[in-house]
């Protein structure tokens, strides 16, 4: 479980030992989130996605109905899907 805080937004992500990754978010996505902006019309692909950390912060920031995520692995996205399914 990783539980951390990206641009003011609270996010938790299950993770398993066969993510990338897997005990906490890697230094490349957090160093890429920092600069990023996820503007109100913006439409997001997550791709190689893995537990979603990308991808559910700019869900929470700009909506879901704005954000695809996907991965080649079933494993890696698998924690991710709860997320999709709300």
């Amino acid at each position: 479980m990783i539980v951390t805080e990206i641009k003011n937004v609270k996010l938790k992500f299950e993770t398993n030992s066969s993510n990338f990754s897997p005990n906490n978010i890697d230094c490349g996505t957090l160093a890429m989130l920092s600069i990023a902006e996820f503007l109100p019309d913006d439409k997001i692909l997550d791709l190689g996605c893995g537990y979603g950390v990308v991808g559910i912060l700019a869900a929470k920031l700009i909506g879901q109905e704005n954000i695809m995520m996907c991965d080649s692995s079933e494993t890696a996205v698998k924690p991710a899907k709860p997320f999709r399914q709300t």
